[in-house]
């Protein structure tokens, strides 16, 4: 069995990863907050003489406040707190003489091998969280997918780019 590539990403990427899950989690959470008060207000204009359990919700909007707001916080500590520093040291990858290795992967643990013959072209992209803590992504592109290594420094996912881009030359050159 192969050993697992050495290659790390930036310590920034946990920031960006933590700040997109509050992001995710402001936004599911204020989803949860506007289901439980139309839920309400529904249950009660449906039927203002119910009985039992839609009379339970429909007077007990707490209830549902409650439960929105215990769902937005198990989103939180999912998303912001638990789930970044998993993700951070679960991530590895290695470019190699003939092949690009990346390792990730929380509960499913993936390996995925990309031979440099295979890779069309590659790029950098940032997006505007990626920019705010300069960093970038390299995209490897073959005729079967992209494959991408997020959270890496401006200056060495454009070197990555650039290894990866001369040394898919040389391996095709080399055929």
């Amino acid at each position: 069995m192969r050993e697992i590539p050495t290659g790390r990403l930036n310590k920034r990427v946990k920031a960006v990863w933590r700040l997109s899950g509050l992001i995710a989690t402001v936004i599911l959470g204020a989803v949860c907050f506007g289901i439980a008060l139309g839920a309400t207000f529904i249950l009660r204009a449906a039927d203002p003489d119910a009985t039992g359990m839609t009379a339970l919700l429909a007077d007990n909007r707490a209830l549902l406040i409650y439960a929105a707001a215990a769902i937005t916080a198990i989103l939180f500590v999912i998303y912001v707190i638990i789930t970044p520093p998993i993700r951070y040291a679960r991530w590895r990858f290695a470019v190699l003489e003939d092949e690009i290795d990346i390792y990730r992967g929380i509960i499913v643990r993936k390996r995925i091998i990309v031979p440099l013959i295979r890779v069309q072209y590659t790029d950098t992209t940032q997006g505007p969280l990626m920019r705010a803590f300069k960093l970038a992504s390299v995209k490897v592109y073959t005729a079967a997918g992209a494959e991408g290594i997020d959270g890496l420094a401006v200056l060495d996912a454009e070197d990555l780019r650039d290894k990866v881009a001369v040394l898919a030359k040389q391996v095709q050159e080399d055929v």
